[in-house]
């Protein structure tokens, strides 16, 4: 999020709201740019949380008078381990500022964790490929397909899908079609 302060003063943020409108975790059974980032914070998405959760984070991040410069934010599960999969969401994120403003980026459908989808790509191929694999699958075929048309549905419907979750969904597709 590149953000831009035209006034004279400073402008404090003091917190950033992430408003889902989705959160999808990409599951079958089985066993921007060069500029300069001056802050970064997490937002951990709670496993509960579904269309309409509004996740808070507090912030003091001060934006100098006169000046433009790039905040990011990651967004994922709060907690994943060995056997997690990964997640697609849709979301806002509005800044507050201590003058009782509020800033609202345009909504983005973002898959995380990254290294959790090259996982289930891996397990994916195994299932549909499992002559080269050395074995069976994990993973049912059918699960592997259905996973598939839904991650290229939301691509197709998001208005902005992160470039993780397209070369994802389009990887998926490619496995799936075997």
């Amino acid at each position: 999020m590149t953000l831009r302060n035209s006034a004279d003063n400073p402008v404090l943020v003091t917190r950033a709201e992430v408003r889902l409108a989705s959160a999808t975790e990409v599951f079958c059974r089985y066993g921007a740019g060069l500029t300069d980032i001056k802050a970064q914070y997490d937002i951990k998405i709670p496993r509960e949380a579904g269309a309409g959760s509004v996740i808070l984070r507090k912030m003091k991040y001060t934006l100098p008078s006169h000046t433009q410069e790039r905040v990011a934010f990651t967004v994922g599960p709060e907690r994943y381990g060995e056997g997690s999969m990964p997640w697609i969401y849709t979301f806002t994120i509005s800044l507050h500022m201590d003058d009782g403003s509020t800033v609202t980026m345009p909504a983005v459908t973002y898959l995380a964790p990254t290294d959790k989808a090259t996982t289930f790509l891996v397990m994916a191929e195994q299932a549909m490929n499992p002559e080269q694999s050395g074995g069976t699958g994990l993973m049912e075929p059918s699960c592997v397909s259905k996973q598939a048309h839904s991650a290229a549905q939301l691509v197709k419907s998001a208005s902005r899908p992160s470039p993780e979750l397209r070369e994802f969904s389009a990887e998926l597709t490619r496995v799936a079609a075997h």
